[in-house]
């Protein structure tokens, strides 16, 4: 190598060098130098640094939360609140109204019990402007046990974070107090106001649920007796936006109650706000009622207290109901503003739990199955197509001494079908038992036909249901009359094999 290229790499490194103690001496204040912990002088619980039981780690001053009567956060000289003690409860200055979460409060004071720093510097003529102290970012003004402790808070500490500042109690020094002295005071007071609480349900304890929308469909379901059921299986019947009932979804039911049963609100906006109609609030675009029981301290549940379908079995005289309106007002970017019925304090919600409550899609809630009861669980039942009317009954009779189980004899206009013949006579039945809605029909629809091709009626143990397929499009659908429910449509292919399968087991008895 030769000596020019030699003497150009030093040049090089000797800058590189020179470039590293530049960014030290600006990166770091002048006059810093660390501190193993320790100080001269006693050892008190304020006024004099002493060292904690962490290497490093130095407390400043501890202040017992019991003790506290008040304190103040200055933010850039102007107050951003006070807390003042009165009696046992804890007050904003100036808004002694509002009540305080005690919890929340004295929460806030950990951060003092003790006041902790990472380090003391040594203090030269230029520190106070070095350490950004001449005008504080932060000021914590703390009186406790009749005495004053303050804290002047100024740049951010670099790389080990926390806060350059001094204590009134040892001006001599400057501290790298832990971040947590402005983290945890440098709150929003909203936070610290009592809130209005939603209450956390059991899905198995909803009786009812209603969504008023200002604007779109409104949505209402309801707990109803068994004989008032669309299905027997399904305990819950949607009553709006038809007139006619739809039984719930058994597959998605659970999910959809899931929107309702742990709400929560999130910031609180404002306490005892003098206008609504600045949040949407004072004419609401949607009203929600959930209502629900709990049961009483002297209910004694037994070892099985719900139905497969998850129906309560709790007795009339063991609940208590109550009911929670909630009102939902402006979007105000991902949230909503929200406030429950008759209240003035007014928070954000999430804006994908207000619209799965307010957009539901009544079609994804509904049990799609037309009827879907099995034919051992029914007492008949009568078809009808073009001409023919088939009559079917079911007589239960005990197993005999070889086979316990129960046994079904099934007779067809009158004759009984042999019981070699039965899954055979039965199948065009599961046939109709699988069909489903596919879509909402359309009334602009006019048909060329209008006599049913197909009237399936039910006999139930306290009931019948007809069901009646009707002409449509003439190519893919047939619409579906349950009992004057007569919104949806039905594949035309799926119907038309139900009665072809009928047709072959006209022969079968007998």
């Amino acid at each position: 190598m030769s000596r020019k290229t030699r003497n150009l790499l030093t040049i090089s490194g000797l800058c590189v060098l020179l470039a590293a103690c530049l960014a030290l001496y600006f990166f770091i204040p002048k006059g810093e130098k660390e501190n193993d912990g320790t100080t001269s002088g006693d050892s008190t619980t304020s006024g004099d640094v002493t060292a904690s039981g962490d290497a490093g780690e130095i407390t400043v001053d501890t202040i017992e939360s019991d003790a506290i009567e008040q304190l103040e956060l200055k933010k850039k000289g102007e107050t951003s609140y006070v807390l003042i003690k009165k009696g046992e409860e804890w007050k904003l200055s100036g808004q002694e109204n509002i009540p305080l979460d005690e919890t929340k409060v004295t929460a806030l004071f950990s951060c003092l019990n003790p006041v902790k720093a990472a380090k003391t510097l040594e203090k030269t003529v230029d520190a106070l402007s070095e350490y950004g102290l001449e005008d504080p970012a932060y000021t914590v003004i703390v009186t406790a046990g009749g005495k004053q402790y303050q804290y002047d808070l100024g740049i951010a500490v670099p790389v080990e974070g926390g806060y350059y500042g001094i204590s009134s109690n040892n001006s001599d020094s400057i501290y790298c107090f832990a971040e947590n002295l402005v983290s945890d005071l440098d709150i929003k007071t909203n936070t610290l106001i009592v809130r209005d609480e939603l209450p956390q349900m059991e899905q198995d304890t909803m009786v009812y649920l209603f969504v008023d929308n200002k604007k779109g469909s409104d949505f209402e379901a309801a707990v109803v007796d068994e004989k008032e059921r669309v299905d027997s299986y399904s305990r819950w019947n949607i009553t709006k936006p038809y007139k006619k009932p739809l039984a719930t979804s058994t597959k998605d039911w659970s999910s959809i109650l899931g929107y309702f049963d742990s709400l929560t609100f999130g910031n609180l906006v404002e306490y005892g706000a003098e206008k609504l109609d600045k949040y949407g609030l004072s004419s609401p675009s949607a009203n929600i009622t959930i209502r629900y029981f709990e049961t009483t301290k002297d209910y004694e549940p037994k070892e099985d207290t719900a139905q497969s379908d998850g129906e309560s079995e709790v007795p009339e005289k063991y609940r208590k109901y109550h009911t929670v309106k909630l009102c939902i007002g402006n979007k105000k970017g991902e949230s909503y503003y929200a406030c429950k019925e008759g209240s003035r304090d007014v928070y954000l919600m999430n804006g994908d739990v207000v619209e799965n409550m307010t957009k539901l899609n009544v079609y994804s809630a509904m049990d799609h199955c037309v009827y879907a009861t099995l034919a051992t669980k029914i007492k008949g039942y009568d078809v009808k197509y073009g001409d023919t009317t088939l009559s079917v009954t079911r007589t239960p009779v005990e197993g005999s001494e070889e086979s316990s189980k129960e046994k079904n004899i099934w007779t067809l206009n009158g004759k009984q079908v042999p019981d070699e013949k039965e899954s055979d006579f039965l199948m065009p039945y599961s046939n109709a038992y699988l069909l489903e809605y596919t879509e909402r029909a359309d009334n602009s629809v006019k048909p060329r036909e209008k006599k049913p091709v197909l009237t399936m009626i039910y006999h139930e143990e306290k009931r019948d249901v007809t069901v009646t397929y009707y002409p449509y499009d003439g190519t893919n659908f047939y619409r579906v009359d349950r009992d004057g429910m007569n919104y949806f449509l039905v594949d035309k292919r799926s119907v038309d094999d139900v009665i072809k399968g009928f047709k072959g087991i006209e022969k079968i008895a007998g």
